[in-house]
């Protein structure tokens, strides 16, 4: 080889080696989500081109959240920020004012016709409704039609707006895990149906959603107001609805004390299980949008036969 040749070749090699960065693969989209649920359909649809973090982290409750310095610090660099909405995470709108630029933001409750307090008042004769939450329930993650048909596409629209480049990997994703939604619809619909009781009561209003897809009614919280705990007057009145229209499971969640629905089981010579709205990356049977809704299938399932 000719020395000029030779010369030629090894800064062609240098310069590829130093501007190496040019030829690697992106970075991810960096996207931060309020809860869980919404953090998995980010990773469902963006797969290895997005990293996402979740803020409300497991064995937390959304109603008593309060960001933290690191966390301020982590949301000022994402590009996407999803959110409930509808009041529920509204202690996030702190890290979106200081964000260093403003990030694509997904609502997931835009859209959607929300379910009203008026909607929801369900128990007069306890002297209180049954969930209060700024005028409307924002828990709709848990109607996976909802998500099929609301949340999943305006997440697949975020993530497109910020890497065109990448639109045919994230419709073709969403495109996918819609799919995958509308059979866990179906399988749900069938193990309700099979029912015999569509009555009950839980801790706290999460589950007005999922009982309208599917035919069950939540007809009181054990907690109207969460964090609060009811007077003896409410809890007696409970005990007499409760008999009245033959439930004996109340559903508990794990981020709340389970303290008064146990007093109230035991007064019914009922139980107590767990529904979780919220699951976790690190717990195990919910670590993704779809096993939490069919963890909680199942808990409704052995609740409710």
């Amino acid at each position: 080889m000719k020395p000029g040749i030779k010369v030629s070749l090894l800064l062609f090699i240098a310069v590829f080696i130093l501007s190496g960065s040019a030829f690697a693969a992106p970075q991810p989209i960096k996207a931060v989500a309020t809860i869980f649920p919404l953090a998995d359909l980010v990773r469902q649809i963006g797969g290895n081109r997005v990293k996402v973090m979740t803020l409300l982290t497991s064995g937390m409750s959304e109603h008593t959240f309060e960001p933290t310095p690191a966390q301020i610090r982590q949301v000022a660099e994402v590009a996407l920020y999803v959110r409930v909405g509808a009041g529920m995470d509204s202690w996030g709108d702190k890290l979106l004012a200081a964000a260093k630029r403003p990030p694509v933001i997904v609502t997931a409750t835009q859209g959607i016709t929300l379910l009203s307090v008026a909607e929801q008042d369900l128990m007069p004769e306890a002297g209180g409704r049954a969930h209060q939450h700024e005028g409307d329930d924002p828990h709709v993650w848990l109607d996976p039609i909802l998500v099929r048909d609301y949340i999943v596409p305006k997440i697949t629209a975020a993530l497109v707006s910020l890497s065109p480049g990448d639109a045919g990997f994230f419709k073709a994703n969403g495109l996918r895990f819609a799919n995958e939604l509308t059979s866990l619809d179906r399988e749900m619909r069938g193990r309700i149906k099979s029912l015999s009781r569509h009555d009950f009561i839980a801790l706290h209003g999460a589950w007005h959603y999922l009982g309208k897809r599917y035919g069950l009614r939540q007809i009181a919280a054990v907690e109207p107001f969460p964090g609060k705990e009811p007077s003896a007057k409410y809890i007696a009145a409970l005990v007499t609805m409760a008999r009245k229209r033959g439930v004996v499971t109340i559903f508990a969640e794990p981020q709340l004390s389970a303290k008064t629905a146990n007093v109230l089981a035991s007064e019914l010579k009922g139980q107590v299980l767990l529904l979780d709205p919220l699951g976790g990356e690190t717990m195990p049977g919910r670590n993704s949008y779809p096993a939490l809704m069919r963890y909680n299938l199942s808990v409704i399932f052995r609740g409710m036969k």
